[in-house]
């Protein structure tokens, strides 16, 4: 099993140890491509925005990739507060975001 950027590292693990399972890293692809003059982000106005507070890890690490290619880019995430299961009754945005 090819998988990319699974939402955690121990889903590798859930297919046992017949199925062997590599999870590979999207932003060896993603990063040139933002980075690049052709996409048209502004250097100073772009956000990485993670979808909730499982994604921070990732959103931070795809940030400091972007930074490191002369993007500088922000860090924010979504926060939501949930009604009841599979039903978001509010999200609010946290980060520097203008």
């Amino acid at each position: 099993v090819i998988a990319v950027d699974l939402h955690c590292g121990q889903i590798q693990g859930f297919f046992g140890p017949e199925t062997p399972c590599d999870n590979l890293d999207g932003s060896v692809v993603a990063l040139p491509y933002f980075a690049s003059k052709e996409v048209g982000l502004s250097e100073n106005k772009t956000v990485v925005v993670s979808p909730d507070a499982g994604g921070v890890y990732r959103a931070k690490q795809f940030r400091e990739g972007l930074n490191a290619m002369g993007m500088n880019a922000g860090l924010a995430m979504i926060i939501k507060q949930r009604a009841e299961a599979n039903k978001v009754s509010q999200m609010d945005l946290v980060g520097d975001v203008k």
